[in-house]
């Protein structure tokens, strides 16, 4: 299989002007993120804690989050930030390249109690030239300057799957698995929860959009020549801390 992203049809902003990342907010994907409210609401019970969600897409992780937390999504996408403003005028967002707000925030010796990558890991690119970016590097970056000593490194990689003896949920789920644990382990980051989850039925919802994601593929006209096709949708959660915690 080969492990290309699909192609772009469409640029970030065009995207954001129509209903091409709607899916996010339905309640079909509710499970893509609850695994991490649930998750950092007991880790900080009764305690503000702040948050920075790299790629933030359209805020959908917001809606699940507790007031307490202090909010921080940047995106590269201008319409992305401008639309989650006005969805969620009480928290703070930035539109600026991701790896050059990071090295802003490291200059400011900022640091947050979490930091989330929500269907940013093997989809980093550069704004202006679509090359693909260093996911281990931006995995070390953050573990490294972003996260405080306590915090926690949090990693959403949604997946999709179909009929097909070589793309199964447990198949494509074992090698995603394979893959970031890898990277946490190269960057020297211990696990300390993992989660798989289904959004059941988010197959209709994205079917019934005015804009089909370039990367559903209907079952019945998949070939299966990328490891993104497929008709049904999952996701795996990773949650991690720098070893130094244990």
């Amino acid at each position: 299989m080969e492990h290309d992203a699909p192609e772009r049809k469409t640029s970030e902003e065009e995207r954001f002007h129509d209903d091409y990342y709607s899916y996010f907010e339905s309640p079909e994907n509710i499970t893509r993120y609850t695994p991490t409210a649930s998750f950092l609401d007991n880790a900080f019970k009764e305690e503000s804690f702040s948050l920075l969600d790299l790629g933030c897409g359209n805020a959908a992780l917001c809606k699940y989050l507790p007031e307490r937390c202090d909010y921080l999504g940047v995106d590269h996408s201008q319409s992305a930030i401008e639309y989650c403003l006005q969805l969620y005028p009480n928290r703070k967002f930035v539109a600026k390249d991701l790896s050059s707000f990071l090295v802003e925030l490291a200059g400011e010796q900022k640091k947050f109690d979490a930091v989330v990558m929500a269907g940013l890991l093997f989809h980093s690119v550069n704004k202006e030239t679509l090359e693909q970016k260093d996911d281990q590097a931006i995995i070390q970056f953050c573990l490294d300057k972003i996260l405080s000593p306590q915090g926690y490194l949090v990693i959403i990689v949604p997946f999709c799957y179909g009929d097909h003896p070589s793309h199964t949920l447990f198949v494509r789920a074992e090698l995603l698995q394979k893959l970031v644990e890898k990277m946490l382990k190269i960057a020297k980051a211990k696990l300390v929860h993992e989660n798989i989850s289904l959004q059941i039925g988010l197959d209709e919802r994205v079917r019934q959009q005015k804009v089909t994601p370039d990367w559903f593929v209907f079952d019945s006209h998949a070939d299966y020549s990328s490891i993104f096709v497929g008709t049904y949708m999952a996701s795996w959660t990773f949650i991690a801390s720098p070893k130094s915690n244990f």
